[in-house]
């Protein structure tokens, strides 16, 4: 795992700040008339000089990046990429009776879980999936480790966030899209995380329990495992 260490230089990995890039990540992927300018300058304030800056930079200097026609078009309404993380990693249900035992609808109720066990609430209007929310989530959970002893943001980063990076950003690519360039922003910053948290536990659903290997004669176990089958 990354950490601090003197004689780095300013823009290396363990000197980022990936607090300040979700933040400013979230706010520029909201429809422009509704991000909060004064958050951007901060968050950039704090980014310094990385490969994630340089993204949002030139994604800021394009006439496109405040076009709300853009946004709406592109994002927003009936659109060909649409901003919810469930849509790159889920297929559609084909009926409306499979919908409440799809993948996608368990997704969203994990999520919505995992925002619960955090602190955090959605409002009444927002999906727990859509990626503005979810990087948000990003950020606040990293400020809130004492609520992470079983390895929840690692699971949420590596089966759910990390995955559903690369078909959006060819989604956007097929259409040309400016926001490719905070998606791009995103997966660098993403795969820093992935670093980070690689020596850190990794929560697994109670159903995986059956297919880790247990010890003959071993003590009752937990619905809890961190990650290489190890109770915790």
């Amino acid at each position: 795992m990354h950490g601090q260490h003197p004689g780095l230089p300013h823009n290396a990995p363990a000197g980022w700040d990936l607090g300040a890039m979700y933040r400013i990540i979230a706010e520029l992927l909201l429809n422009p008339q509704f991000r909060d300018d004064e958050r951007v300058a901060q968050n950039l304030a704090r980014l310094g000089e990385s490969p994630v800056r340089e993204c949002i930079a030139r994604f800021l200097e394009s006439p496109r990046s405040s076009d709300v026609d853009e946004y709406t078009q592109t994002l927003e309404l009936a659109p060909p990429c649409p901003l919810y993380l469930g849509a790159y990693i889920y297929e559609e249900p084909s009926s409306c009776r499979g919908a409440g035992a799809s993948g996608r609808n368990q997704f969203m109720i994990e999520l919505a879980a995992l925002y619960e066990h955090f602190g955090v609430t959605l409002g009444d209007q927002e999906l727990p999936d859509f990626v503005p929310v979810v990087i948000e989530f990003m950020a606040v959970s990293l400020d809130r480790p004492e609520r992470d002893g079983i390895g929840l943001r690692r699971r949420l980063v590596d089966k759910y966030v990390h995955p559903g990076i690369a078909p959006l950003r060819k989604a956007l690519q097929k259409y040309e899209s400016v926001y490719d360039l905070l998606i791009e922003a995103l997966e660098i910053a993403v795969n820093e995380d992935v670093e980070r948290l690689a020596d850190e536990p990794i929560w697994l659903a109670p159903e995986v329990k059956d297919t880790i290997p247990q010890r003959p004669g071993g003590a009752a176990t937990h619905n809890l495992y961190m990650a290489g089958g190890q109770p915790r």
